[in-house]
């Protein structure tokens, strides 16, 4: 069986395309172990918003390139910061 290499993307969504059509089980002679830390610091807070207000977020975190989730933390810590220093 010939061993089937991982293709360079150029970018996450060719990536993502990709992957949607293949399998990476056909892959794994091209891979290595890696180690990673993962931190789970954090409180997980559930927060509704209304639908206007969710496309807006979502629309401004696309162009953003980021998730709703980072800008949301971002924009809270911003705001906290500044009560805080008040």
């Amino acid at each position: 069986m010939t061993k089937l290499k991982i293709p360079d993307f150029k970018s996450l969504e060719e990536a993502a395309e990709y992957w949607d059509t293949h399998s990476f089980a056909d892959y794994m002679e091209d891979t290595e172990p890696v180690e990673i830390e993962v931190c789970l610091k954090g409180h997980k807070i559930v927060l509704e918003i209304d639908y206007e207000l969710s496309d807006k977020l979502t629309k401004i975190a696309k162009k953003k390139k980021q998730s709703c989730q980072k800008l949301l933390n971002s924009w809270i810590r911003e705001k906290i910061m500044q009560e805080a220093a008040s």
